[in-house]
């Protein structure tokens, strides 16, 4: 079940997420700190989402398969944020999010999706 906080009460069209043409803005990491904390993730052998960026940073090398994807992805790329609930949520780019924070990158790209957006990627 996935967490709350993050729940937009559908499922999201990835493809449509990316193929959204918004600006890329630089947004400081820790405008989004909050989103080290919240469970997107499955720990190895699991199939819920019970995995944090934070818990993954802490448990390295005990989850390969998300270290793996962590190694390899380009912070040149954007993250896809939302406003919901008062948070920014991160839509797509939560192993990029991650790389950022054991970098201790300052900052990470970003693109923000409008509330006005969101039927769209249902």
């Amino acid at each position: 079940m996935k967490p709350k906080e993050i729940d937009l009460g559908f499922k999201i069209n990835e493809e449509k997420v990316m193929a959204l043409d918004l600006p890329v803005e630089e947004m400081l990491i820790a405008d989004l700190m909050n989103n080290a904390e919240t469970c997107y993730l499955e720990k190895e052998g699991t199939d819920d989402w019970n995995l944090s960026p934070s818990e993954l940073i802490q448990n390295f090398d005990k989850e390969t398969t998300h270290a793996r994807r962590v190694e390899g992805v380009d912070l040149s790329f954007p993250i896809v944020i939302y406003y919901f609930r008062d948070q920014w949520i991160i839509l797509d780019g939560v192993h990029r999010f991650t790389k950022a924070l054991i970098q201790k990158s300052p900052t990470i790209k970003v693109k923000k999706l409008p509330e006005s957006l969101l039927s769209i990627i249902k």
